[in-house]
């Protein structure tokens, strides 16, 4: 009788008791940078002025859509670069970047050079960023510090926020092959930088 009873209260004090949980664990991508590119969202962008008037009308603040990089991805594969490469980095531009430029790109000789200078030799987080850096495309990227913000040429790494009410730009992405930054510029293989003193003439 007595170890009935207390078999019972056992029982009802269990089902008081904290459900225990097992920790997550840290899983692997599974992908490659260009498994990810054609998947990842983006910066965010809110409807800013444009949602008050709008039919039905949306709050300022409120998100309208996602600046994605599915485009580079797709104008990566129709130049032949491999973005599933060992050890890269990818520079990778929004889609926003790319509006109403798409089908002339495609026809450029160039792009394939344009798209291997989006691609570092090299895995490269933001914070591990401090030198110019060697790109597949054979040229190399200009680093520079400045404005408290990281340079590569005249584009920003791990840019805070897209200027019209939005998220910042996603950075240090890993993929099972590299790492992506996403940007608001596509990078010029042309770039020079400026001297100040010879390229303008001595006005500083």
């Amino acid at each position: 009788m007595k170890f009935t009873l207390f078999a019972t209260l056992v029982a009802s004090t269990s089902a008081f008791a904290p459900v225990a949980f097992a920790p997550r664990s840290n899983t692997a991508m599974h992908a490659t940078i260009g498994e990810t590119l054609k998947t990842a969202q983006g910066p965010h962008f809110c409807w800013g002025s444009d949602g008050p008037t709008n039919d039905p009308p949306h709050d300022e603040n409120e998100i309208k859509g996602y600046d994605n990089v599915n485009v580079f991805a797709e104008l990566a594969d129709a130049a032949g670069v491999d973005l599933s490469a060992s050890d890269i980095t990818v520079i990778a531009p929004v889609n926003s970047c790319f509006d109403g430029k798409v089908d002339a790109l495609k026809a450029d000789p160039n792009l394939k050079s344009i798209i291997e200078y989006h691609v570092l030799v090299g895995k490269h987080t933001t914070s591990s960023i401090g030198a110019d850096i060697a790109t597949v495309n054979g040229k190399s990227v200009t680093y520079e510090r400045k404005f408290r913000k990281t340079f590569l040429d005249d584009t920003i790494i791990g840019q805070a926020d897209n200027f019209g009410g939005g998220s910042a730009y996603p950075c240090d992405i890993a993929c099972d092959n590299g790492v992506v930054h996403m940007v608001s510029t596509i990078m010029d293989p042309t770039f020079e930088k400026l001297n100040a003193e010879a390229g303008l003439g001595g006005v500083v």
